[in-house]
């Protein structure tokens, strides 16, 4: 019995079709992850966060009020939690002290400082201030040399959260790593240098993801992460972080935008969360396009 020509084109169109239904579910998966598609739902809710995420590259390079950018910024806004990451702060007076930047946020009744970098000369890490109580504080340990994690139990009312501070593996690329001149050994020894880099900086960051995302998974109230993941959102560091059960509040508003949060040498992607449980429903994000640092700031508002 002769074969159906027609059956063979049939089939053959198939087959040519599936490279392109695979780049078409590939960028369908970029897209869902890099740009805000949704529209918030919040009929229900009758209680409301804002919580406010900023890198401050050295607390706004440690300057004093009233000359510190990132100290001002923050005092003009009105989040009622702010997650602070590479805050450094001085023991001599001739720079930003702790006792001089509590007194510049002193709006907010309630801190956790928690320094990874703690000598004779200054105090480096991230720090939580909050309008709500803060309890059961603890330091997620992992193997660093600067960066941490940690987290806290925020009291709002009747209502307990447990909110995640993060700064993950930083990639430490500085300006000796890019080459010097356009001639090929330069290049190819600065390609060197910053694989290396990025290489060991990917593999401590996986595993401080693994190893926040098991405390995310023995909380018992719903969560907040938020912070600084130097990763991007097509990363395994976000991947793990976020799993199956949480939020991106960026993507969950504000349909259609880009929402880069580093600005360094014209590179602006997405490397700076505020994820939530399920159960938490985001609201609205924005994202303050200041440049008081390589980092924009991301204030989220969160509804249940």
């Amino acid at each position: 019995m002769a074969a159906n020509p027609r059956q063979y084109n049939r089939h053959g169109c198939i087959w040519k079709a599936v490279p392109s239904i695979i780049v078409l579910a590939i960028l369908a998966g970029i897209i869902s992850l890099c740009f805000s598609h949704k529209h918030p739902n919040t009929e229900n809710c009758t209680h409301q966060l804002t919580i406010l995420t900023y890198n401050t590259l050295r607390a706004g390079m440690y300057k004093k009020p009233p000359h510190n950018d990132v100290i001002h910024y923050l005092q003009q806004q009105d989040a009622d939690i702010v997650c602070l990451q590479e805050v450094d702060v001085y023991k001599r007076n001739k720079y930003l002290t702790l006792p001089e930047f509590r007194e510049a946020m002193k709006k907010y009744p309630y801190s956790y400082y928690d320094f990874k970098i703690h000598n004779g000369l200054h105090q480096f890490g991230i720090v939580v201030f909050s309008k709500y109580p803060l309890t059961n504080k603890n330091t997620i340990q992992y193997t660093s040399r600067g960066n941490i994690s940690n987290y806290c139990d925020v009291v709002v009312g009747k209502d307990t959260l447990r909110l995640f501070n993060n700064h993950l593996e930083s990639n430490n690329l500085v300006a000796e790593d890019l080459p010097d001149s356009l001639a090929t050994e330069s290049f190819k020894n600065s390609a060197h240098r910053i694989s290396d880099k990025l290489g060991s900086a990917r593999t401590l960051r996986n595993e401080q993801a693994r190893i926040v995302r098991e405390h995310i998974n023995q909380s018992p109230y719903p969560v907040i992460v938020a912070g600084d993941f130097n990763s991007i959102p097509l990363s395994y560091t976000y991947l793990k972080m976020r799993g199956c059960d949480l939020r991106d509040c960026f993507l969950e508003t504000s349909v259609g935008r880009w929402g880069a949060t580093l600005n360094k040498r014209h590179l602006e992607i997405r490397i700076d969360y505020v994820l939530c449980s399920k159960s938490l429903h985001p609201a609205a994000t924005r994202i303050d396009h200041v440049r008081y640092s390589d980092h924009y700031p991301m204030t989220a508002t969160i509804m249940w």
